[in-house]
């Protein structure tokens, strides 16, 4: 065997069980997002129990959990499959990380849920919990994103990631929604930030819109002219152009969660559907793959050894030149055809577009990594919630005139610079 054909192999069975690890990866986050969405359910339905006086949720609450129970024995039988083919890496240590980080949640929700039918906690307690458990698991998504090698594979799962975030962001709207109208009244500070909430899950679905097929894309947009979206807008301005001194009416608990759920479910449909066509991309990639790889394994695509006049195949140039118009050129013997040298810079070549477009697509990413790292900085030492450091970072960069993500990574210098000690 060539010795340079082998390791053009050994490079081509490494990006087939890339492929490989990344189906697996994806059939993860399938059921991840499943136990995402029962979760999210769950939040609204104890918000609701939780803003009410009487106990009229408290059973629809009980039946949510024994199907969020049923999500989640799911996500840990996939874990156990998945563990037995997870590869090494530092990309594959934080998502390690993140999935050790979820499941400690889970391990802590039935403390959570005791409170909730107990009415031991307040609404916004409860949804803070909730929250950090869900973006847990999100943050599953975020790594995975990171992690793919692939370009086109990269691209669905930020556009996942940013679909679920949106999902999630809307979640948050339903709950906040839910404790308002049960308990007959709004804040100012409540409306911020239901404000806040819509303006953010708005940019997270139009960024999702922007990186997926058209046939997703379309359906994204076509949302607001879905029949249940009327009542849901109409109940939507009314909780934030409502004054905070006036009642709500907590008959409308009912139908806002119900207009916010047919919408939520609608976006689940929707991060189904995108799973179904990652799977897909992966499963027609990894044939690829494997076509690719059996065609260096066929004697047929190698050119038997023999000798050649002129230079090796290495450092032959064009055949007008000296070396190639000389007739008296010296043979080579052993020389392997000119095949292998075409196969090693065809993969190169190949895997140098990748990367370029790769690093596009990450781009997005990255600087949303850079953002939530900076607000996350601002809340800690400032004591801000998140939509208080958002509007902050917004505020600095219409100031100075400078992009959202330039006034994230000098907060972080800044914060580096401050926390380096003294020589």
């Amino acid at each position: 065997m060539d010795k340079a054909l082998r390791w053009v192999r050994q490079a081509r069975r490494a990006l087939a069980m890339e492929l490989r690890q990344l189906a697996q990866t994806v059939r993860l986050l399938h059921v991840t997002t499943a136990l995402v969405h029962q979760l999210q359910r769950e939040r609204g339905l104890s918000n609701l129990h939780l803003g009410c006086s009487g106990t009229e949720w408290l059973t629809a609450v009980q039946d949510q959990i024994r199907v969020t129970d049923a999500a989640q024995a799911a996500l840990e039988d996939e874990l156990q499959r998945w563990e037995s083919i997870t590869q090494p890496g530092l990309q594959r240590a934080r998502l390690l990380t993140d999935i050790a980080l979820a499941l400690q949640g889970l391990q802590a929700l039935p403390w959570l849920r005791q409170q909730v039918q107990q009415r031991r906690c307040a609404p916004t307690e409860a949804t803070t919990a909730y929250i950090r458990l869900i973006q847990a698991l999100l943050s599953m998504v975020f790594e995975a994103a990171d992690a793919a090698q692939d370009p086109d594979i990269s691209r669905s799962l930020v556009a996942l990631y940013h679909l679920s975030h949106g999902k999630e962001l809307a979640g948050q709207e339903r709950a906040a929604g839910a404790v308002a109208f049960a308990r007959g009244s709004i804040s100012a500070e409540e409306q911020h930030q239901l404000l806040h909430l819509i303006e953010a899950q708005q940019r997270s679905l139009e960024v999702a819109a922007a990186l997926v097929c058209r046939e997703l894309a379309s359906a994204l947009t076509a949302m607001p002219q879905q029949p249940d979206f009327a009542t849901f807008e109409r109940l939507r301005q009314h909780l934030t152009t409502t004054s905070p001194a006036a009642a709500l009416d907590n008959g409308w608990s009912a139908p806002w969660f119900a207009a916010c759920t047919a919408r939520i479910d609608m976006l689940r449909v929707l991060e189904e559907r995108l799973l179904q066509q990652l799977r897909a991309l992966i499963e027609h990639k990894s044939q690829r793959a494997d076509e690719a790889l059996n065609s260096l394994e066929d004697p047929s695509t190698v050119h038997a050894k023999g000798t050649q006049d002129g230079p090796p195949a290495f450092f032959a140039t064009d055949r007008s030149t000296a070396w190639g118009a000389s007739e008296t050129a010296r043979a080579w013997p052993g020389d392997t055809s000119s095949h292998v040298l075409e196969v090693i810079h065809e993969q190169a070549r190949q895997l140098q577009q990748l990367s370029a477009e790769l690093e596009q697509v990450r781009l997005n990413l990255q600087e949303r990594r850079v953002i939530e790292r900076a607000k996350g900085l601002l809340m800690a030492h400032h004591g801000l919630n998140e939509e208080q450091a958002h509007r902050r970072l917004r505020q600095l960069a219409m100031n100075q005139g400078r992009r959202m993500v330039e006034v994230a990574q000098a907060v972080l210098s800044a914060a580096e610079l401050l926390a380096t000690p003294r020589s």
